[in-house]
């Protein structure tokens, strides 16, 4: 029993000693000669600046306003000259019974939807697209914060639900409904108050519902000639008001006030990207229209652009940001970038000597990756480079003198490559694990 109870520690012990041994050579390995990696990624490097300015277009403000304006035009709806823009009623009831068959004339065009199509299979298919499409257009109009937007959406999908709530409750009683309904709709109509003015469009345009003050302090022939006092100096107009305003032409600008440094050497008609915080959920094309003299380290830069101006009718002060560079290429960590001296060779591959028989090197730049269990370098071209990270590409002119194209390849730098960004004496080939 005692013989047992040795050998039991002795064997535990001789375990233990192993396990010790073992802990001790990997740390020894890995003090010696210690390796890190992460993994390399397609990345979009930018260099930009961030600013805050006001969007700047041609309107003009319509007279009018009140509570008893009623409005059908969407925001970035186009007007023809002449077309109604608005309705002002001669009272509150008046306005309620307008909105009141407005209601039911939108009823009557649901009624009348479902009872032209059978409620069948295909039918219920189309209106459950329909609310689908209604939903997600709802929610990603929420989401970036377009709330004129989800209204119409909004609206769509409560007629849409409608539509779909006659569809299953069949077409039986369709007729009758639609019959009853069209009588409130007659009624309604010949009591209605026909006292009601209309405002019109003088000139065709954009419609826009809001009216903030600055229609008249900043137009797009005005802010070019800002300077960076005056910009400071801008006001809305007190007391600015109406039923909305039209939007003219097919161009708007951006003015904003930048530090002169940030400047640069930006020049009336170079081409650059803009892009608003909020808003407006894209990149925009942009061309510099002016750049003012400098006051205190400042100047007054105006953009223009002819995209998009139906988008931008509720845009005024916006935080944006100016891209006057784009890089797309592969993301690595700084100490991941190695430069080393390669051998230079003439066409039969033959190194070249100097006149001291020394060979004739260059420096190449490149990252070491893993490849299986050796550390293999990759060739690559410097695009952008911040304090944390490099924007690389694989360098094509190195990566030709390699005649196997499978070989090219295995050379090839790409986006998920495990690139290695400390180890000790490292060189093309070593065993990494």
């Amino acid at each position: 029993m005692k013989n047992s109870t040795l050998a039991t520690r002795l064997a535990m012990a001789a375990v233990f000693l192993a396990v010790i041994i073992y802990f001790g050579f990997s740390a020894a390995s890995y003090f010696t000669d210690p390796y890190t990696a992460t993994l390399a990624y397609s990345f979009v490097g930018e260099r930009a600046v961030t600013v805050s300015g006001y969007v700047v277009r041609d309107e003009e403000v319509l007279p009018g306003g009140g509570e008893l304006v009623y409005s059908n035009r969407r925001e970035g709806e186009r007007v023809s000259a002449g077309g109604t823009v608005a309705q002002i009623y001669q009272s509150a009831q008046a306005l309620q019974d307008a909105n009141i068959l407005r209601s039911l004339q939108e009823q009557a065009e649901q009624l009348d939807y479902a009872a032209a199509l059978a409620a069948g299979s295909r039918t219920s298919v189309r209106l459950d697209d329909e609310i689908t499409s209604a939903l997600i257009g709802v929610r990603q109009s929420m989401s970036a914060g377009g709330l004129t937007a989800a209204a119409d959406q909004s609206a769509a999908l409560r007629t849409a639900v409608l539509k779909r709530s006659y569809a299953y409750s069949g077409s039986g009683g369709l007729d009758a409904s639609a019959a009853a309904l069209r009588e409130r709709i007659s009624a309604l109509a010949a009591s209605a108050d026909p006292g009601t003015a209309r405002i019109t469009a003088p000139r065709a345009g954009l419609f826009s519902s809001l009216v903030d003050g600055y229609e008249s302090v900043l137009t797009r022939e005005n802010i070019l000639a800002l300077t960076p006092s005056s910009y400071r100096a801008i006001t809305p107009e007190a007391g600015a008001a109406g039923v909305g305003r039209l939007v003219y032409g097919t161009g708007w600008s951006f003015v904003t006030m930048m530090r002169t440094e940030d400047v640069g050497r930006m020049q009336p008609g170079d081409n650059l990207t803009l892009r608003f915080q909020k808003g407006l959920d894209r990149d925009m094309a942009v061309e510099v229209a002016s750049v003012s003299a400098e006051e205190d380290g400042r100047r007054v830069v105006v953009l223009t652009s002819d995209k998009y101006l139906h988008l931008t009718t509720l845009l005024r002060l916006q935080n944006a940001q100016i891209i006057f560079e784009s890089y797309d290429g592969i993301r690595v960590p700084r100490s991941a970038v190695r430069v080393n001296a390669q051998p230079l060779t003439d066409e039969d591959g033959e190194a070249l000597l100097d006149s001291n028989g020394n060979p004739i090197t260059r420096n190449l730049t490149c990252v070491y990756c893993l490849w299986g269990e050796k550390a293999r370098s990759k060739p690559v071209t410097i695009l952008w480079q911040e304090e944390e990270y490099i924007l690389v590409a694989p360098d094509e002119e190195a990566l030709g003198k390699y005649a196997a194209e499978q070989t090219k390849e295995s050379r090839r730098l790409r986006a998920g490559d495990e690139v290695i960004t400390a180890a000790a004496d490292l060189y093309d080939g070593k065993v990494i694990r």
